[in-house]
């Protein structure tokens, strides 16, 4: 057993290298904070401190509390420390307050900051499937498409359980997530691999069939679907998860909102039943419902929860980027 805990560190601390040495690129004096919760994986931050004293650094480490009232916001005292990082690490694992928070979103706008977002995530997300993949090949491939997203105008998207769904695109922010963050206004999420973006607001519409895990919920009994209107969830079918879906629903302000479409492009990322590992998979597609603020939208929700598409179809101004769950670029 000790033997397998030491190996478990080992694994950890190499990690901890690859995100704060080449991922973030972090010099020494610049300041890091790293905001976690009491469910946060030790070894993930002792992984990410030793690393940052042996290269000289400057950080502080925050712990929120794990229940909060609104999962896509920080404490008040843990936000008016973001102004004074050069780099913020999201590791909270009972919510998503860091990567969602609004004032990280202003930041980073404003690119006084860089971000690394590992929220919900534990140490399986470091050290197996997504997190092995060579992350050079990850970057290039998320470079060629974003540049195939730009300046689009109206996306659609289908899948052979059902999907079919249209929105506008036009002027929405392509945000790339594939391990790297080494200038101020970049962000990452490790383990990673995703392009995404929130289609403009009040657009999406049509039907979204949902059969692979979801945030908070992860293996599906049934598959899920929803009815999109004007960019707002109408109707919600399906098993067990429905039921919990039709209560945020009823009870999280905004939640109904379309917030996101994402695309995987992590090759070594697995179909484990893990909405963190799958939704970054190369060709799986993702939506969220609830918050969009991080990308660039204007609606403030306390739950942002992403849902994987499998074989699904994504076309841009009719030109296909993702078939059947195989990425085109």
């Amino acid at each position: 057993m000790m033997k397998l805990l030491e190996l478990d560190f080992k694994d950890a601390l190499n990690t901890g290298k690859l995100i704060i040495i080449k991922l973030l690129n972090i010099k020494p004096n610049e300041k890091v904070l790293i905001i976690a919760d009491s469910e946060t994986n030790r070894k993930m931050i002792e992984s990410l401190i030793s690393t940052l004293e042996h290269i000289g650094a400057e950080y502080m480490l925050s712990i929120i509390p794990r229940k909060l009232k609104d999962h896509t916001t920080l404490p008040s005292i843990a936000q008016k420390c973001l102004s004074e990082a050069d780099v913020v690490i999201g590791l909270t694992k009972a919510s998503a307050a860091p990567s969602y928070d609004p004032e990280v979103a202003r930041l980073l706008k404003e690119k006084k900051i860089r971000y690394m977002s590992m929220v919900l995530r534990d140490l399986s997300n470091w050290t197996e499937g997504a997190a092995l993949a060579d992350y050079d090949i990850v970057y290039e491939k998320a470079k060629k498409l974003s540049n195939a997203l730009q300046n689009r105008e109206v996306v659609e998207l289908e899948s052979e359980s059902g999907t079919k769904l249209r929105a506008l695109m036009k002027n929405s922010r392509i945000i790339i997530e594939a391990g790297f963050a080494t200038k101020p206004g970049e962000s990452a999420a490790f383990s990673d691999g995703e392009v995404s973006f929130t289609p403009t607001e009040g657009t999406a519409e049509g039907t979204v069939v949902i059969d692979g895990p979801i945030t908070y919920l992860g293996k599906l009994s049934k598959p899920l679907k929803l009815t999109i209107k004007k960019g707002k969830v109408v109707n919600v079918e399906g098993g067990k998860e429905a039921e919990t879906i039709k209560k945020w629903l009823k009870e999280v302000e905004n939640f109904n909102n379309f917030a996101e479409i994402g695309i995987g492009v992590n090759y070594a990322a697995r179909k484990n039943g893990d909405w963190q590992e799958e939704k970054k998979k190369e060709g799986n597609i993702h939506i969220a419902l609830g918050d969009n603020i991080y990308y660039g939208g204007t609606i403030k929700c306390n739950l942002h929860v992403d849902m994987v598409i499998y074989n699904a179809t994504l076309k841009a101004d009719g030109e296909t980027i993702v078939k059947n769950g195989k990425l085109l670029i």
